[in-house]
């Protein structure tokens, strides 16, 4: 039971939010057909292809999608992009001047094996 009424439920709420509704006016469109002479290529293209007012106005605007109903309407703005290419900044790193030369120091060092760092 609580099958068939969920079923119930889900088939009200597709028939209340789609155009799914407009597939119960089948048979509308198969009876006004069978009154029409000839094909169902020149019977489809007459009738919703910029259908012009006629005899059986009426009974044109009840066949099925050619006024479905505006069930539901999402409206959705995309956020504006926009991006700058910086030019790159050139960064100069100004050189210190050390307060020791080279030639402020001995030679000494370089016979031991552990040596001061070279100002290089």
């Amino acid at each position: 039971m609580l099958k068939w009424i969920s079923i119930l439920c889900s088939m009200m709420y597709v028939m209340a939010t789609t155009n799914a509704g407009e597939v119960l006016k089948v048979p509308m469109f198969v009876e006004h057909y069978m009154e029409y002479h000839g094909n169902l290529s020149e019977f489809v293209l007459e009738h919703y292809d910029n259908h012009k007012k006629d005899s059986d106005w009426d009974l044109d605007q009840k066949l099925p999608f050619i006024n479905p109903p505006i069930v539901l309407t999402v409206y959705a703005q995309l956020p504006e992009l926009s991006f700058e290419i910086k030019k790159p900044v050139e960064i100069t790193i100004p050189q210190k001047n050390s307060i020791y030369q080279e030639k402020d120091f001995s030679n000494l060092y370089l016979s031991r094996i552990f040596q001061p760092p070279r100002l290089s």
